[in-house]
């Protein structure tokens, strides 16, 4: 009885072993070492799943401020987002920015404008590019797809692993916490 188990033990070893050097996925794993969450928002949408994320899981939570803030009025926000854009500016952060090195897994959470990330998280990006840590996005926007915004982060953070990301639209954010916590555990955590 005993040889067969570990028979058996040391076969599914093999297995699993030979699936790796294949390069096909196993099972989720869990993610390993320290987490944080960085969360810009603007409306407060992806702030809700930002927040969720860092209480479920008793991760620290970091807001990015700006030193300069947006016009308060939506459509005159949208057109400064948009000439940014495509200057390819910056939007200065006030928020003082720890020691990351300690995190393994960076949770990047930030609201989709004209199909990119938003400007302040560009910045933040450009500033830190998280080299060596595992990046997962969290995206809201008001119709677009979140496939620009990870092509953004991919860009910024050329060393960085890039993960699954979690979107959903801004106005359904707030009813999205069953999904967004059965990503975080397909995620690993």
């Amino acid at each position: 009885m005993t040889h067969s188990f570990f028979s058996s033990r040391r076969s599914l070893f093999k297995a699993a072993c030979a699936l790796a050097a294949a390069g096909l996925p196993a099972l989720a794993q869990a993610a390993s070492g320290r987490s944080i969450v960085i969360l810009f928002s603007r409306t407060g949408n992806t702030a809700f799943l930002a927040e969720t994320v860092a209480k479920e899981k008793g991760f620290p939570l970091l807001r990015l401020q700006l030193q300069k803030p947006y016009a308060s009025n939506y459509s005159d926000m949208t057109d400064i987002a948009r000439d940014e854009l495509r200057r390819d500016a910056r939007r200065e952060i006030s928020t003082r920015i720890p020691d990351l090195s300690g995190y393994s897994n960076v949770f990047i959470a930030t609201p989709l404008w004209w199909g990119h990330a938003s400007i302040p998280m560009r910045t933040f990006l450009k500033d830190h590019p998280l080299a060596g840590k595992n990046i997962f996005p969290i995206i809201t926007s008001g119709s677009s797809t979140p496939e620009d915004v990870v092509a953004d982060i991919r860009h910024f953070c050329p060393k960085a692993s890039v993960r699954k990301e979690f979107w959903v639209p801004g106005s359904r954010a707030a009813g999205s916490r069953k999904e967004l916590l059965a990503w975080l555990k397909a995620s690993g955590f």
